[in-house]
């Protein structure tokens, strides 16, 4: 088991990743996202909220790797990055938790 410092290491990118989906917009996008690319339009459209306020947490979502953008042509795709998902349960490798219920779930 880790404790101490090497623990608060450990966890400190992890808690980074959380804490930029620690809000319900961003949530949201990500829950949008997971059923396939889209451009700007179409998360405006399917969040009912102001561009502007969805460009800011597309940033966020961006800049803690949660999500990729590409350029095609006129417009910028964004995706989900869905190994963002799973680097979380990484935290938990060591533990009886994971050697007892995560590794069986994901298998």
């Amino acid at each position: 088991m880790i404790t101490g410092y090497r623990l608060k290491e450990r966890v400190k990118p992890y808690a980074e990743r959380q804490e930029a989906i620690a809000h319900p917009i961003r949530l949201s996008i990500l829950h949008i996202l997971a059923h396939g690319p889209m451009v700007m339009h179409e998360i405006v459209e399917n969040l009912d909220y102001k561009e502007n306020l969805v460009a800011h947490h597309l940033h966020t979502l961006l800049k803690a790797g949660w999500i990729t953008k590409e350029k095609k042509g006129r417009y910028v795709v964004y995706a989900f990055k869905e190994r963002q998902l799973f680097s979380f349960y990484r935290l938990f490798e060591d533990t009886p938790l994971y050697r007892e219920v995560i590794e069986k779930r994901l298998k």
